[in-house]
């Protein structure tokens, strides 16, 4: 039997009442969850509202506020300055990308059957996006929020755009990556990228080269999204139009600046793009 409950405690009124509250408020429902595991023999997950932590590309860091940004008023310099601990290390004059994780609550969870049980308490995780665009005298022209599902398709705007460099691919480029295998285990990789053909080693049972126009799209991950405390990587998959040694699709697990060379190597090698 599951039970399941909606019960949020609210935020806490002072540093003081804040500890004793939230021990009290742990305490009475790890006795609940006691109980119940007791009277059903099953589970019992509660949601409980937690201290709030940020975590940056830097590691943890305050709260973050997007307020000050005004189009047409705020400083390229107040923007690295007030969130470069997000900063997400896209090289480019015109482009300030920030990637971020908060926690607001968590889950105490506990499993009980056959004379036996596990229990624990694990945060829930949200990650945030922003994209902010500079003109010629370094003060923000336009500034949007957007979730990971958004990502790619925030940077293949900027790329359509024509604001930022194009690859030199006179030569391939080699880009390392994780390849997210169905097991969800990933091994390291490497994407080798050309102007015409796009190649992926990693072994000889998952090499493979086709066309770089057989790369339909790229897409956030349906399962897998890896640890959202850690803002720093996301899982993508590439869906391929014919198959390869590896099926159809791949996911890769990337950073922020690797999901940059790629949407700017499809946009590049799509046969309208010259």
């Amino acid at each position: 039997m599951k039970l399941e409950s909606s019960f949020v405690p609210q935020p806490f009124a002072s540093s003081t009442k804040t500890g004793f509250r939230q021990r009290a408020t742990v305490a009475v429902w790890v006795a609940l969850i006691a109980v119940a595991i007791f009277l059903c023999q099953g589970c019992l997950v509660v949601p409980v509202r937690a201290p709030t932590r940020t975590n940056g590309n830097s590691g943890a860091m305050e709260k973050i506020s997007l307020d000050f940004l005004h189009s047409g008023k705020t400083t390229r310099n107040e923007v690295t300055t007030k969130l470069g601990g997000t900063d997400t290390g896209i090289r480019d004059k015109q482009l300030f990308v920030g990637r971020w994780a908060t926690s607001h609550w968590g889950v105490l969870w506990m499993v009980a059957g056959n004379n036996s049980g596990a229990g624990g308490w694990n945060r829930g995780w949200a990650r945030h996006n922003v994209l902010v665009s500079f003109d010629d005298r370094d003060t923000v022209q336009q500034f949007r929020q957007f979730s990971d599902e958004d990502l790619v398709k925030q940077l293949s705007a900027w790329v359509a755009e024509g604001h930022c460099e194009p690859l030199d691919l006179s030569t391939p480029m080699e880009v390392p990556v994780d390849h997210r295998h169905g097991s969800g285990v990933a091994f390291p990789g490497k994407l080798v990228l050309a102007s015409d053909s796009f190649e992926f080693r990693e072994n000889e049972k998952h090499n493979f080269k086709v066309s770089p126009q057989q790369i339909r799209d790229i897409q956030l991950a349906t399962v897998g999204h890896g640890d959202k405390s850690d803002p720093r990587y996301l899982n993508e998959t590439i869906h391929f139009t014919q198959r390869t040694n590896i099926g159809g699709k791949m996911t890769i697990r990337a950073d922020v600046p690797t999901m940059m060379i790629l949407v700017k190597y499809v946009a590049q090698t799509r046969p309208n793009s010259h």
